[in-house]
């Protein structure tokens, strides 16, 4: 049964009673279980709503404030709100929401537009339309679907934000799920998942980073693994195990406790180093070169290459100084200074000036403009021929 109440300055509607409203003066009381009706779609209320065990509103409803202990509020319609929304248990909005400050102890769930300073939730908080709002947080998980404006967004477990985005910072315990956008910060504490074209100025996490899609990043961190499977230009990659570049990658620097690998062409203006490996499927360029066991490409071009000991130098390699340390290797090197430490071996030479000390070995073509210094133990098996200019190399 449906009740009618003209509007007055203080309304109290009974536990589980439904009645109908259009505007209320003053502050309301609803009790437990309580529906309140619009009459004509919207219920203006001047004042406060209080609730003691959850309440329903059918219809937009317009309020200063809504303070809901042990229970659920729940708006089939439009919620509008001076201050701010506090229930206890979950907020259930149909329509769009506007307020400063938005809180529940469950879940905040809001299908269409939001506008707001604060969100947050003990447990969920998604938001289906578009967003704007200074901060959201939510213990466990925070799921935006619609475009979002939003200063810091914060969860216990995860963060997927799947429409365009437009964040500051934004972290989870364990994973952040990004679509598109530009973001300031992104942390977690396992992995960071950007799946469409994103510009960011930090991601980090305790295990991986994955981007998808076209990426600008400017430092980019991860315990385990950094994967960019489309073109990528950034300042600073770094992993614990592993760096993956699937297509062109342009940036500063990149370093992995393992291997750097590129399937296509890895341009750099700083330093690239791996404790094991660096290779690329093309080209590999950057001012300075070390890995641990093998520099590997087709075209090769630094300022500054070290070969480990017993590593590989595998390509076409054009540099200011090599030095290769106890039994590396390389070949095809055109170079401004060769240094060969004791037993590394270098095939194919063209140098300014050629240092070599004991048990090393030259074989192959040798050519220099400068100098060759070997020492006793040394071996050239090829006459070396001293030329005005070295040839270029040949890509």
């Amino acid at each position: 049964m449906v009740k009618y109440m003209a509007a007055k300055k203080r309304v109290h509607v009974k536990n589980r009673a439904r009645m109908k409203f259009s505007e209320v003066d003053g502050d309301m009381k609803i009790g437990k279980g309580a529906t309140i009706i619009a009459e004509n779609k919207t219920i203006v209320v001047h004042g406060k709503i209080k609730n003691k065990g959850g309440f329903k509103c059918k219809g937009n409803l317009e309020v200063l404030s809504i303070e809901s202990k042990k229970g659920s509020v729940k708006i089939f319609g439009d919620l509008k709100v001076k201050r701010e929304v506090e229930a206890e248990k979950k907020l259930l909005v149909t329509g769009s929401l506007e307020a400063e400050d938005v809180s529940a102890g469950m879940t905040v769930d809001v299908k269409k537009d939001v506008k707001a300073d604060k969100i947050s939730a003990g447990a969920i908080v998604r938001l289906h339309g578009k967003v704007e709002a200074d901060s959201i947080s939510a213990g466990a998980i925070v799921k935006l679907n619609g475009d979002h404006t939003v200063g810091k967004i914060s969860a216990g477990a995860s963060v997927k934000l799947y429409g365009i985005s437009n964040v500051e910072k934004a972290s989870a315990g364990a994973r952040v799920v990004v679509t598109s956008g530009k973001f300031g910060k992104v942390s977690a504490g396992m992995s960071v998942i950007s799946k469409k074209d994103t510009e960011i100025e930090s991601v980090s996490a305790g295990m991986s980073v994955k981007l998808f899609g076209i990426t600008k990043v400017r430092k980019a961190s991860a315990g385990m693994k950094v994967k960019a499977k489309n073109i990528i230009e950034f300042g600073d990659l770094s992993a614990g195990m592993s760096v993956i570049l699937k297509k062109d990658a342009k940036g500063e620097r990149a370093s992995a406790g393992m291997r750097v690998h590129g399937k296509s062409n890895i341009t750099l203006s700083g330093s690239l180093s791996a404790g094991f490996s660096v290779s690329a499927g093309k080209k590999l360029e950057a001012e300075k070169l070390s890995a641990g066991k093998k520099i590997k490409a087709k075209f090769i071009k630094a300022e500054s290459i070290s070969v480990a000991r017993r590593g590989k130098l595998v390509g076409i390699v054009q540099a200011e100084s090599v030095v290769l340390n106890e039994r590396a290797r390389a070949k095809n090197l055109y170079v401004s200074e060769l240094e060969m430490l004791e037993r590394s071996r270098a095939r194919n030479v063209f140098a300014d000036k050629i240092i070599i000390e004991d048990y090393a070995v030259l074989s192959g073509k040798v050519e220099y403009t400068d100098s060759i210094d070997a020492e006793g133990k040394a071996k050239i098996r090829a006459k070396p021929k001293k030329v005005k200019e070295l040839p270029a190399p040949k890509f």
